[in-house]
Parts: structure tokens; C-alpha cells; sequence
């Protein structure tokens, strides 16, 4: 007998106990399902964490230092110009919670002080207008550039490019508009990103602060290896103004991505093998449900060893009921997966993320392989009975 045919008697089994199969399934349909949808949901997560980590640009350095003990905000501004071979910009990212009005609007926003850099340090694009110049900053002109939350909650559908506002008392004119990093947040959020944020030449710093002193920066690596070389210069120029290393701190957003990506890979496997643990009880339930089946049918089996059916051929037709049960269920187990996946990714996250190919397939390929292990018992206790018995 064939493969070809035990596969037939094998479909037709399954068939005939359309109800017994179904329950055998159960066990890998709910391991399925809960795998796919533990590890969709947590790759969305994932994307998330790391689209708002993106957002702020690669290849960043931050650099902030104990501005009580010293002031090096034009001496480090200079020493970072100076690293052209590594650096494409640098920008004060110092700022404050200021009040802003237009017209009888107001709004508590975030203030940041700013170089003509500001833009590609931070990786803002604009929406319409320019940007600040170094004119700007030379000059001290009052002017800004805003984000999308002010630019809608302000000016609704007029043009904002050319309008003034004033900020703790002071007019500034609007000479540029972002584009919003967070279209997808509801609005009433919205004011919590930094879509409500408001840029000004840092040279007014002392106008709204009061203060000279600027000790938070953004620097532009060119790519990964200028970000380490210049994180290393920049160390080495701060070392010797302070007493402890702890008084100044230079990392690179790149140094987070990775070790965030890592932990969440690492988070994704532990879901995935908790929920892997209701397939093996799944796998199990197919073992005993093949037991059972055994014991029912050893008529079939006796008649078909004593017409000449090997001890293989009896061990592959039990083989293969476990696998077309697995698989089968594993096939509706993905269905129920994908349902979960797009339920549970809308209400936690906010945004719809389906089952990745790759998940799928594994979860479908170790579900058959699961049937086929456990229902090897089953299988090889079929064919060592006795066709007299």
C-alpha cells in the first residue's frame, strides 16, 4: 500500500469522526490562536516603541552637562562645529513650558532653543515655511517655527507663516510650520507630544529665560561609526571641566534602539513560549484521542495486517491522522489568530497589525510536527498488535 492511500484512509478517518477530530483540534487551535495573537500584538508594540524612537532620527547624539558648575555652552557649541569629518549639525535642545497666545487663544506649550541644525538634529521636516536661519540667531530676530498641534489649535485652516504670537510677553513671528510626527494620536493627546512644541533662535534664551547658560544638546552623527568616534571626542573635551563623569553624559539614541529592539525580541519569545505551552497540552490531547482510537479500531487494524498490510503502513495511517488533525487545526488556529490579532492590536494599541508571514508559518509547520510527535506512540502501539487479538 502506498503513501497515496493511507493518506486517503487517513482523510477518510477524521471524516467519519468529525466531531472526535474536532475536539482533538480544539487543543491546537487555542495554542495556534493564542501564540499568533501574543506575538502579533507584541511585534505592533514593538514597531511602535520603535517608529517613536525613530522619530526623533538616527545616528543622535545627546549630550547634556552640569551647567551649575560650568558654562560651556559657546565652547562646546564651537568644539562639535569643529567635528565636521563626524558630525552633520548640532543644536541646543534646552527649552522650558511657556504660555502662548494668539488673538484670545492660549497655550501652555514646549519651548526649544534652536540653531539652524534644529531641523536635521532632530529629524523635523517642514511642513510649510522655512526654518531658522543663522541670520536668525546672530541677529536674535524674534521668530519661530511651530508645531502641528499649535499651527491647528491656533490658526484652524489659515496660514499661519507670517502671524504673530506672543510668548511670556514677547511677539514672535511664525516663519515655518512641521509636519506632524504623530498623525495617527487622537487629538485630545496630541498636546502631549511634541507635535505642541515651539523653536526660537537660542541666542533669546536670556530675552525669555533670563539665562545665558544652555546645557542640553543634539548633535547629527553622519552614521554609526562618525556617532561612536564623536561621542568619544566629545567626552574627551568635557572630562577635564568637571571632577566626576557623572556631572555629564553623552549617548547616542543608536545605543537605546538596540537595546530596546533586543529586549523586545527577547519579550516576543517568552510570550510566544508561554503561549507555545497550551500547544503542548494541545499535542497531548491529540496522544490520548489517538489512544483511545487505537482501541477502538483494532478490528480495522487486525483485518488490514491479516490481508497483507505492513507493520509501517499501520504506523504511517495513524501517523498522518495526527498530522492532518494538527495541521488542520493549526490552519484554523492561524484564521482565529489573525481575528485576535487585528480585536486585541486596535483596543490596546490603537492601530490594526496582522499575523507576519514568518510567525504564521512557524506556528502552522510546528503544529503538524507537534501531531506527528505526539501521535508516534499511538502509531507504533497500532502496529506491534497482534492481528490475532
Amino acid at each position: 500500500m502506498n503513501i497515496i492511500q493511507t493518506f486517503k484512509m487517513s482523510i477518510k478517518s477524521i471524516w467519519h469522526n468529525k466531531t472526535r477530530s474536532l475536539l482533538t483540534m480544539l487543543g491546537i487551535i487555542i495554542g495556534v490562536a493564542s501564540v499568533i495573537t501574543l506575538v502579533s500584538v507584541m511585534q505592533g508594540a514593538q514597531k511602535q516603541i520603535m517608529d517613536s524612537y525613530n522619530s526623533m532620527g538616527t545616528n543622535r547624539i545627546d549630550v547634556y552637562y552640569s551647567s551649575w558648575q560650568n558654562d560651556l555652552t559657546d565652547e562646546l557649541y564651537a568644539f562639535c562645529k569643529t567635528l565636521d569629518e563626524y558630525v552633520d549639525g548640532i543644536t541646543p535642545n534646552a527649552g522650558a513650558s511657556v504660555q502662548a497666545r494668539y488673538k484670545t487663544k492660549n497655550i501652555e506649550m514646549r519651548l526649544r532653543y534652536g540653531s539652524a541644525d534644529y531641523d536635521l538634529c532632530n529629524n523635523w521636516t517642514l511642513k510649510n515655511g522655512r526654518t531658522i536661519s543663522y541670520a536668525d540667531i546672530k541677529n536674535r530676530v524674534r521668530v519661530c517655527t511651530i508645531g502641528s498641534y499649535i499651527a491647528d489649535s491656533f490658526f484652524g485652516l489659515e496660514n499661519p507663516v507670517g502671524k504673530q504670537i506672543k510668548i511670556n510677553g514677547y511677539n514672535f513671528t511664525v516663519i515655518g510650520v512641521y509636519e506632524s510626527k504623530y498623525p495617527d494620536t487622537p487629538t485630545d493627546m496630541q498636546q502631549y507630544t511634541d507635535d505642541n512644541q515651539i523653536v526660537v533662535p537660542y541666542t533669546l534664551n536670556r530675552t525669555i529665560s533670563g539665562t545665558t547658560t544652555i546645557d542640553q544638546f543634539v548633535i547629527k552623527g553622519k552614521n554609526g561609526e562618525s556617532v561612536t568616534a564623536a561621542i568619544e571626542e566629545i567626552k574627551a573635551f568635557l572630562k577635564p571641566h568637571f571632577k566626576n563623569e557623572w556631572d555629564y553624559s553623552v549617548y547616542s539614541s543608536n545605543e537605546w534602539q538596540d537595546a530596546i529592539a533586543e529586549s523586545n525580541t527577547m519579550m516576543t519569545l517568552l510570550v510566544a513560549g508561554i503561549a507555545s505551552i497550551s500547544l503542548l497540552v494541545g499535542g497531548i490531547g491529540i496522544m490520548n484521542i489517538m489512544l483511545v482510537s487505537v482501541t477502538e479500531r483494532t478490528r480495522e487494524i487486525g483485518i488490514r495486517m491479516a490481508i497483507g498490510a505492513k507493520q509501517s503502513n499501520i504506523t504511517w495511517q495513524f501517523l498522518i491522522e495526527a498530522a492532518a488533525v494538527s495541521a488542520f487545526g493549526g490552519v484554523i488556529g492561524i484564521i482565529i489568530g489573525g481575528i485576535g490579532s487585528v480585536v486585541l492590536s486596535a483596543a490596546i494599541l490603537k492601530e490594526v497589525y496582522l499575523p507576519s508571514i514568518p510567525t504564521a508559518i512557524i506556528a502552522f509547520t510546528f503544529s503538524a510536527i507537534l501531531g506527528m510527535f505526539f501521535g508516534y506512540y499511538p502509531a507504533n502501539k497500532a502496529a506491534k498488535l497482534d492481528p490475532i487479538e
